[in-house]
């Protein structure tokens, strides 16, 4: 809850802000499908419709809404400037660098994320940006004409950097960015039945269509370059006229799965959703050690590959993770590291203005 400052005297009092418990519920629910979507990607997901199924839907929604969200949070551009570098950019360089430590990497460099990394980097640069981005006239459909555009003709943008995922994500962060509280609200008073009918309906046809190959799960998740030698269109053989189609069901997709959230969860307090819905970032940057501790475990014990168990015990791990991982003494934790870092760099800590 919010601390209100005590009213000066004869200042009308108002009433303290409600918390949004939906927002943390949606958190909640968003990091949960990471680390349960990681659980089952360790495992060959091609031998089994229902995992490939599964792992499709959850992609088109997770890290989409998680942009979505923190695009939501991010309205004042001045601190989101400031809180960049030690929200993001030193939580990236520390753990993705440990990461690659502790179990290798086809591209060992800090300039290419590894694992769920990517994201701190994405983070960073729209934070840095927010500012501007503000400023822009029209900036969602020219982000997303900009994805299109640099997907089909710059193969130089990949994965260095984060650079095809910044691009490629920077709409759902904008959205959020620009929608208010009011404009949320019509979200969440939609009428349920239609939105869980054509929810139902487009991920039925979405789900069909990756099972019959006519694209990638890769493909839309990765937001590689649509051309050039290292490009996933070009290891699937799409052309641009189908990638760009592709690419903006795929924000269709997405975008109508965000509305599902809103309409469909709770806004009000759900004690372990809104607890760790407020405490996603520790679970976030260390569910990653633990599920390549779970990947040894499965190559160690083959029976465990079976999707019949994979997909209930990647749900267990999930819950698990979250329940340890968000408990308020990792958080403060985490909370101290981070200001110690800071110290190291100024003599006091950075306060927003």
């Amino acid at each position: 809850m919010e601390t209100i400052a005590a009213p000066l005297p004869g200042a009308a009092v108002s009433a303290p802000k409600k918390r949004w418990f939906r927002a943390d519920n949606i958190r909640y629910i968003l990091l949960f499908n990471v680390i349960a979507e990681h659980m089952l990607t360790q495992t060959d997901i091609t031998y089994n419709w229902l995992i490939t199924v599964i792992v499709c839907w959850s992609r088109m929604i997770t890290m989409p809404g998680f942009c979505f969200i923190s695009g939501y949070f991010s309205k004042k551009g001045y601190k989101c400037y400031q809180s960049a570098i030690f929200d993001f950019l030193i939580p990236y360089l520390i753990f993705n660098s440990l990461f690659v430590l502790c179990y290798g990497t086809s591209a060992p460099n800090v300039f290419t994320p590894t694992f769920a990394y990517w994201y701190m980097l994405c983070m960073f640069a729209w934070k840095l940006m927010t500012k501007w981005l503000q400023q822009i006239k029209y900036i969602l459909p020219l982000s997303i004409v900009t994805a299109l555009l640099v997907g089909a003709f710059c193969p130089d943008v990949s994965h260095m950097l984060s650079l095809s995922r910044t691009i490629g994500f920077l709409p759902f962060y904008i959205l959020g960015m620009q929608m208010s509280r009011e404009d949320v609200a019509k979200l969440e008073n939609l009428p349920k039945l239609p939105v869980a009918i054509a929810t139902a309906v487009v991920l039925g046809v979405w789900g069909y269509l990756n099972v019959k190959g006519v694209f990638h799960i890769d493909f839309y998740y990765y937001w590689e370059p649509f051309i050039g030698e290292e490009g996933i269109f070009h290891t699937f053989s799409y052309g641009v006229v189908k990638g760009m189609i592709l690419r903006v069901l795929g924000y269709l997709v997405s975008m109508l799965q965000i509305v599902f959230l809103f309409v469909f969860i709770p806004d009000r307090s759900l004690p372990v959703m809104r607890d760790v819905g407020t405490r996603t970032m520790v679970p976030y940057l260390l569910h990653t050690y633990v599920i390549m501790f779970m990947k040894n475990i499965y190559f160690l014990v083959p029976v465990l590959d079976r999707w019949y168990i994979t997909i209930p015990l990647a749900l267990l791990i999930a819950v698990a993770v979250l329940s340890i991982l968000g408990l308020p003494v990792f958080n403060d934790w985490y909370g101290a590291f981070i200001k110690w870092i800071k110290k190291l760099f100024f003599k006091e800590p950075m306060n927003a203005q």
